[in-house]
């Protein structure tokens, strides 16, 4: 991974708004996840660095967290819930019949498609739930998994699937009528 000095430099940005280094560690990594899709020994080695924290340390949130990743991923990120509600609501076939359409094995990437399964997604009440890259589709049924993979293909094309840098400002979507708006 090359490591510019504009990547520094926006780190050191970064890193100036936070009272210690080692508080800046997440945004940091989500600029080098986003920058290069995943982490390899030369981006652990400069985050630690960046931060001057031990490279173990950076090593023990990558592996902890699953939004960071130690390998390259497919430019189509499956990611299927398998939380409890998910689970009783079919996301575990589902997840099967999605790695039939696809041609990836679940825990793999295969060409253009990673496919996991992952703990909550967060919207327990609308499962199964599926994301993919930075979209949430809720109500995913096994039944309609091949269905599921013609949308999420046409939305590739279409250029819909692109993620949006965790660095953009909220366009203030959504409902504002939430419980969790309200406080």
């Amino acid at each position: 991974m090359e490591i510019t000095p504009e990547l520094e430099k926006q780190c050191g940005e970064i890193i100036s708004q936070y009272p210690k280094k080692r508080s800046a560690a997440m945004i940091i990594m989500h600029l080098i996840q986003e920058k290069f899709g995943y982490f390899d020994d030369d981006a652990i080695k400069f985050v630690a660095k960046q931060l001057e924290v031990e490279p173990i340390e950076v090593y023990g949130m990558l592996s902890f967290y699953p939004m960071y990743s130690q390998e390259p991923r497919g430019r189509i990120h499956i990611k299927v819930c398998r939380t409890l509600s998910c689970a009783m609501s079919g996301s575990v076939k589902l997840g099967h019949e999605l790695a039939k359409k696809i041609g990836c094995p679940i825990g793999e990437t295969r060409g253009i498609y990673t496919l996991e399964f992952v703990e909550c997604l967060g919207n327990c009440v609308k499962g199964p739930n599926v994301q993919v890259n930075d979209k949430l589709f809720e109500n995913v049924a096994p039944e309609d998994a091949e269905k599921f993979v013609e949308k999420i293909s046409e939305m590739d094309k279409n250029g819909e699937l692109e993620a949006k840098s965790a660095f953009d400002k909220p366009q203030g979507v959504g409902d504002f009528n939430s419980p969790a708006y309200k406080g």
